[in-house]
């Protein structure tokens, strides 16, 4: 079993944490990571990024680490806890590198599985009435249910992707105003903009960029940072999509904060595609996850902001291993508010 290989990395950082009076919910803090990142780590379900590791260290070799609750400064430690600090980092790394060797031989690092086999719930909008097609009605002899459901493309590139990585989990989609209040306790993907999907205006996650309607773009909901007082719009020829702009962002679920919540979403549906199929192509799905771990110190807590190449009216699948693909990207700190935005 996956756990049984990482049991050594997850048993250790379990034993840090417990032999120090900590809960879950207290190193996570700390740690500036979600609950759930802490305990896949040590479940051994996950293999946590190196400057966590490092953080582990720092926290971990400062006398009585409990007693504020923080994570000091490397450089105020004394020379006796750098010393501590570096033997431990050392297991640590040691640990870790075991445990990346056994994912990597057995190809289980995707960014769509859910290790802990809970139910997984794809949400979706509803076409607007004025656009719905005449098969989109029950009273159809050749009736369609899927003619009503929006982002198409997005919903059945992932649906088929989630359910062959999590086979034993219970995958469903569905429209998001049709949600039970029980899924909501579930792994949500949340696919499309706010004007088509009610649930991205419900739920709160605290990322500083919102999407907003513009007069000059028809139907479109432009990507706009307050703090910078700028918006992010895609680009058009002779009236031509050629570059849409996509948002991926994952955090944890906040109706259970041990499953995560994450946002696929664009200017328009390929902008939303695009930030599905970085992840879902066989040909760059390992490339672009490897590029979001080592951008991020948590890879279940981030957002970005990329470009989505549109050629001859197909959607390319961006490259995150190419800086220019990035506009701008955010990673959490303490008490869920996020880093200022900074570019690829």
């Amino acid at each position: 079993m996956v756990g049984a290989q990482r049991s050594g990395l997850g048993a250790r950082l379990r034993a840090l944490r417990r032999g120090h009076g900590l809960t879950q919910g207290k190193l996570a803090r700390v740690l500036g990571v979600a609950v759930s990142s802490v305990s896949q780590w040590e479940g051994g379900v996950k293999v946590p990024p190196p400057p966590r590791l490092g953080d582990y260290a720092t926290f971990f070799a400062a006398e009585s680490p409990a007693r504020n609750g923080k994570l000091p400064p490397p450089a105020s430690l004394t020379e006796e806890e750098r010393r501590v600090r570096a033997k431990l980092k050392e297991e640590l790394d040691a640990l870790r590198s075991h445990a990346e060797e056994f994912t990597s031989a057995q190809g289980l690092s995707d960014f769509w599985r859910f290790p802990d086999g809970g139910p997984v719930r794809i949400l979706t909008g509803r076409v607007p009435a004025r656009n719905l097609s005449p098969l989109a009605s029950p009273e159809r002899r050749n009736y369609i249910g899927m003619s009503s459901y929006a982002d198409g493309d997005s919903l059945i590139e992932l649906y088929g992707h989630v359910r062959a990585l999590n086979p034993a989990s219970d995958v469903r989609f569905d429209i998001a105003r049709r949600i039970d209040p029980h899924d909501l306790q579930a792994h949500l993907v949340l696919l499309g903009s706010p004007a088509m999907n009610p649930m991205r205006r419900q739920v709160r996650f605290g990322l500083p960029v919102r999407q907003v309607e513009v007069d000059d773009l028809g139907h479109g909901e432009v990507f706009e940072v307050a703090e910078e007082s700028r918006q992010y719009r895609p680009r058009l020829h002779d009236d031509r999509l050629i570059e849409d702009v996509g948002m991926l962002a994952r955090f944890p679920n906040p109706y259970n904060v041990r499953r995560s919540l994450t946002l696929c979403s664009g200017v328009f549906t390929r902008g939303g595609f695009g930030a599905v199929r970085c992840l879902t192509d066989p040909e760059l799905r390992e490339r672009n996850h490897e590029c979001l771990r080592h951008r991020f110190a948590d890879s279940d807590n981030f957002g970005v902001l990329m470009r989505v190449p549109v050629v001859r009216n197909a959607t390319a699948t961006p490259d995150l291993s190419n800086p220019d693909t990035w506009l701008r990207a955010w990673s959490p700190i303490k008490n869920g508010e996020f880093l200022r935005g900074y570019p690829g």
